[in-house]
């Protein structure tokens, strides 16, 4: 997310030594500890919605799927093409090997 290396980060603990002094700095890193691990549950919780979402959304595809397999309506709806199925377009014989005795 954030790329810093070991010479910013240096920078950044000595800022904080001179503008919030010694005795205050373990107060501070605790309690940013704490904002940040709070952050980071919240950003989890997100993340694991929109992946329920997405989960909800490929049942719902599957069931449709299955109730038109079950009304013998599969071919109404064909499915998507995918990009690389372009590249089967070309009919793939097999060469056929004459084998006859002689």
């Amino acid at each position: 997310m954030f790329d810093i290396g070991w010479p910013e980060l240096i920078v950044l603990v000595v800022v904080a030594v001179v503008v919030v002094g010694p005795k205050d700095l373990p107060r501070l890193m605790a309690t940013l500890g704490r904002y940040l691990g709070r952050a980071r549950a919240m950003a989890a919780e997100f993340q694991k919605g929109f992946e329920d979402l997405a989960r909800e959304s490929e049942l719902e595809d599957l069931k449709r799927e299955i109730n038109q397999v079950g009304e013998g309506d599969i071919l109404a709806s064909p499915p998507p093409i995918r990009p690389d199925d372009d590249a089967d377009d070309e009919p793939t014989t097999k060469p056929s090997v004459s084998g006859g005795q002689g």
